[in-house]
């Protein structure tokens, strides 16, 4: 009878120990799951920060469920900076884990580091034309005669390269590749939705320009007019004057604003003739082409708009911060330079010895020819994208601590 009590109590504690045992499994099976929670939480919220401006504005709070696990997550702003308070929890026993991490955020209005945005009709490149920054085109780029990328091109469409052009960094295609004639892409070639692609999630695009404000001035123009002399020296005193019809400024003779911010409103085409100058914060839109004469120059922070076309020669000078925007089509010829922003919402079309600093954008295709230099710079750029510019925004994420609360 003392074994037959001796054992019973032994077998009794085994298996009290057994199911502790089990007990003590299934609660770190279940802490492990409201920890994994958590993390997908914090997860959410860190893929909805990098993806989506409206989310970062105002960040809410995220809550889903996994059979008997519940994760939520909280996001607290200050500036750039996002705290996010993450947690998982069992709702049968009420076992919870909770984490906590800091990211911060920078957003661009500009895409750092790229120096050329050509769109669905592609790029070509020839004869010494050397792009310093990185290269985005969304059709196919055709690269010849000693052309060169000094930095990373992003291609969506195919690469052809020919006549010892090379890319000095690496290239992400997605189309085909062609190299002949001693070409070659020295950082190596990946496929465009490569994950080792640091844009492939948040990828750029060519801003679109929205003319609607533009396009409701030469209106106005068409029945106002502020009787400007062409043939002097004009300063617009801060306000927006009004030509009727097309507009010419005479040889070595300036547009201005004191104070800045004037506006010249021509319903049709306007030209500035040789040795003129448009001066610094001035605003020039007119319906018709913009035409630039020998030795011309457009000042700092200076906004040119033209409905139709663009046309900048002879040694003609855009300074920094300035913006030259159209519908239409650039031409840049002859000895050019530009510090700043050039968009075309048809094509690029530079040759001829020109130099470039700042960004610029084709909305449909590049064509760069005859020793053109372009050089990514953001300190000459302007301080936000002009009127009417509409892309999506450049964004880092830095992690930064991270611990279980």
């Amino acid at each position: 009878m003392g074994l037959v009590v001796v054992l019973t109590l032994f077998g009794a504690g085994m298996l009290a120990s057994a199911g502790a045992t089990r007990l003590d499994a299934i609660r770190r099976q279940q802490s492990l799951q409201c920890f994994w929670g958590a993390e997908s939480a914090l997860a959410l919220v860190r893929h909805r920060l990098f993806n989506e401006p409206s989310y970062r504005q105002s960040p809410t709070p995220i809550v889903f469920t996994s059979g008997l696990m519940r994760a939520d997550a909280q996001v607290v702003r200050s500036g750039d900076l996002y705290t996010v308070t993450a947690r998982g929890s069992n709702t049968a026993n009420r076992l919870g884990r909770r984490i906590q991490q800091e990211f911060q955020l920078q957003q661009f209005g500009y895409w750092d580091d790229f120096a050329l945005f050509a769109g669905v009709g592609g790029g070509d490149m020839g004869q010494s034309v050397s792009i310093y920054g990185d290269v985005f085109c969304e059709g196919d780029l055709r690269m010849m005669q000693t052309a060169a990328i000094f930095e990373c091109l992003y291609c969506k469409g195919s690469l052809n390269m020919s006549q010892s052009a090379v890319v000095h960094d690496e290239a992400y295609i997605g189309g085909t590749i062609s190299l002949k004639n001693s070409s070659t892409i020295e950082g190596g070639s990946y496929p465009f939705s490569s994950p080792a692609n640091p844009y492939y999630i948040v990828q750029p695009t060519v801003p679109v320009l929205d003319s609607s404000y533009y396009n409701s001035m030469p209106p106005i123009a068409a029945v106002s007019n502020s009787g400007l002399n062409f043939g002097a020296n004009i300063n617009l005193a801060g306000q927006t004057k009004f030509v009727q019809g097309a507009a010419s400024l005479q040889q070595v003779k300036t547009l201005t604003s004191s104070p800045g911010g004037g506006i010249l409103v021509v319903r049709d085409s306007f030209s500035l003739q040789q040795s003129c100058q448009i001066g610094p914060n001035v605003t020039v839109i007119c319906g018709g082409n913009f035409e630039m004469g020998q030795s011309t120059r457009i000042g700092t922070n200076a906004l040119v708009y033209s409905g139709t076309r663009i046309n900048m020669k002879q040694s003609g000078i855009i300074s920094s911060r300035a913006a030259l925007i159209t519908p239409g089509i650039i031409d840049m010829k002859q000895a050019a330079q530009a510090s700043g922003f050039l968009y075309a919402g048809q094509d690029l079309d530079i040759s001829q010895t020109i130099t470039i600093q700042g960004l610029a954008y084709a909305k449909n295709r590049a064509d760069l020819s005859q020793g053109v230099m372009i050089t990514y710079n953001k300190s000459v750029l302007p301080f936000n994208f002009p009127p009417g510019i509409q892309t999506n925004d450049a964004v880092t994420m830095t992690p930064r601590k991270w611990r279980e609360l």
